[in-house]
């Protein structure tokens, strides 16, 4: 199992542990129904607002 973290929403910072970036994804998705869901290069998961463009939730929550 890997650890990946999840910003967001909010201030909020998390760890999921999943076998899987696609896994973790799921599991962040299912936590967090009606967000934006999405992961950057780093394997870092971030939680956004619908319609926040996602650039700008990732700088945010950096």
């Amino acid at each position: 199992m890997n650890k990946y973290t999840v910003r967001g929403p909010g201030r909020e910072c998390i760890e999921i542990n999943a076998s899987s970036l696609d896994e973790a994804l799921a599991q962040a998705k299912s936590r967090y129904p009606g967000k934006h869901v999405e992961a950057d290069a780093a394997e870092v998961i971030y939680v956004c607002s619908p319609g926040e463009n996602p650039d700008a939730c990732q700088t945010r929550l950096q």
